[in-house]
């Protein structure tokens, strides 16, 4: 009988920098403690039900270091300007025994910065790779050092994000993936080696269920974190024009922001339903 693990997610605190907005959050209404919540701990949290899941984002609280023995798997994710950080949290998980595991944008383009300091990476998309370890773990099974997912995701299968265990009113804004992936081969990025060149995207009403669960939880303003909203056109049109009447029903919980390719101004109908859908 597999057993329920209990697990930790951290998301390491920020350099001073764009991600932390540490000078601008006092400029915000109510006593924030980071701009925007990473969408990777709740998202990882609803891969694997079941379980007894935590989650700790150093940008609004302090880590339980003296708690973290009594978890059955730490998980350490990040990007590049994290990763520092990454290493001292690493670093210290190491003398407590604990199985330490890494994963996210940062382990996906440099593996090798974790050598000795994690006991498993995930490199790349882990969305069917980091439910296998944990079935595997709480099965008291063999698990590999170095998980890489074969195929793409299918982002009309993936699960709900549990924003219901953020501490929401800590955030200025909560965090939405729609697609990965983009057509364009931007030098100076590296979402195409992580996710391609081709948009995979969610159902639409897949997104407008998750934006009402965040207006449920608590949230007021939601970035959606494609890293280009409109590689897909046909699918964001789609998308916004059933946002739009959801924000009516509502009165407008939601104030939306995203980033998109600068062809995003060539198209007036686009620009049109990005307006009427509160963004």
């Amino acid at each position: 009988m597999p057993k329920q693990l209990k697990i930790c997610l951290i998301n390491p605190k920020f350099e001073p920098s764009y991600w932390g907005f540490d000078y601008a959050l006092p400029l915000y209404p109510g006593n924030k403690k980071s701009s925007m919540v990473t969408g990777a701990l709740p998202y990882l949290a609803g891969l694997v039900p079941g379980h007894d899941l935590r989650l700790v984002d150093e940008n609004v609280e302090e880590i339980p270091w003296e708690e973290l023995q009594n978890f059955d798997i730490i998980g350490v994710t990040g990007m590049n300007v994290q990763k520092e950080r990454m290493r001292q949290i690493l670093e210290k998980l190491r003398p407590m025994n604990v199985l330490t595991v890494v994963g996210g944008a940062y382990a996906s383009v440099d593996e090798g910065f974790f050598d000795g300091l994690c006991d498993v990476i995930f490199s790349g998309e882990a969305d069917e790779t980091w439910p296998e370890f944990v079935r595997h773990v709480a099965a008291g099974k063999n698990y590999d050092t170095l998980y890489k997912q074969h195929q793409p995701t299918d982002m009309t299968r993936v699960p709900k994000s549990r924003f219901d265990l953020l501490k929401v009113d800590r955030y200025a804004s909560g965090a939405l993936q729609f697609s990965r992936g983009c057509p364009f081969q931007c030098e100076f990025c590296d979402i195409i080696v992580t996710f391609g060149r081709r948009p995979r995207t969610k159902d639409p009403h897949q997104v407008v269920e998750e934006l009402d669960e965040m207006r449920r939880v608590g949230f007021y303003s939601c970035f959606i974190v494609d890293d280009n909203f409109i590689g897909n056109k046909k699918a964001a049109k789609q998308l916004l024009r059933l946002i739009i009447p959801w924000q009516q029903k509502h009165g407008y919980p939601l104030r939306l922001t995203t980033e998109a390719s600068i062809n995003l101004a060539d198209d007036s109908e686009l620009l049109d339903l990005l307006y009427q859908a509160n963004f």
